[in-house]
């Protein structure tokens, strides 16, 4: 009996590799008839931190500058000189209740009292200084007493409205608002009258 040649070893044929699904086409896609196509944009929500609380005001009997020394000294240094203030009207208001009366003096009479101050620290170089008395030509005595009678002679409903101002000012009516805020400004008026400078807030 014959034997049976040997089959010769099996081969497995390997499968193709799968072919990749095909990219998405970025080309825009006709919307069928009578259908509008909507565009979702998803923006990142920004959470504000609480507001800085509002800056005090200052005044100063005089302000002059120092440098360190040497003949290439560039730096200088301020130098206030007070007046031994403990406390006063003006010491006790703040930079937004400044802007916001100033606006409002803006509107009675056309004054602009934010020229009057000096905004922000004092830095190390020198900057030019307000005259106090330039600022007695925006603003004295005769000019606090005509800023009340405009505002009294408006009828109450027109009258600009007051929101900012220190603590005791949440309990006042808007005509006591006013007037507390004319005796802030009068006392402005007195330290102009003598030589001393407003501003600075830090």
């Amino acid at each position: 009996m014959s034997a049976k040649p040997a089959s010769a070893p099996s081969r497995r044929r390997k499968s193709a590799p799968a072919e990749p699904a095909p990219a998405q086409s970025l080309l825009p896609v006709k919307a069928a008839p009578g259908l509008q196509r909507i565009r979702i944009v998803r923006r990142r929500l920004v959470r504000k931190g609480p507001a800085p609380p509002p800056l005090k005001l200052h005044h100063y009997k005089h302000v002059y500058w120092t440098t360190d020394g040497g003949p290439m000294a560039t730096a200088y240094r301020a130098v206030v000189v007070h007046d031994g203030c403990r406390g006063c009207l003006v010491c006790a208001a703040s930079t937004d209740w400044f802007m916001e009366f100033a606006r409002v003096a803006w509107r009675l009479a056309g004054i602009n009292l934010r020229d009057c101050l000096h905004w922000g620290p004092l830095y190390d170089t020198p900057r030019p200084l307000i005259a106090p008395a330039s600022n007695l030509d925006v603003c004295d005595r005769a000019m606090v007493r005509r800023l009340r009678e405009i505002y009294y002679r408006l009828p109450e409903p027109e009258r600009p409205r007051l929101t900012a101002g220190p603590e005791p000012f949440q309990a006042m009516t808007q005509a006591e608002r006013f007037d507390a805020s004319l005796r802030i400004l009068a006392r402005m008026v007195q330290l102009w009258e003598d030589g001393q400078y407003i501003g600075w807030p830090s």
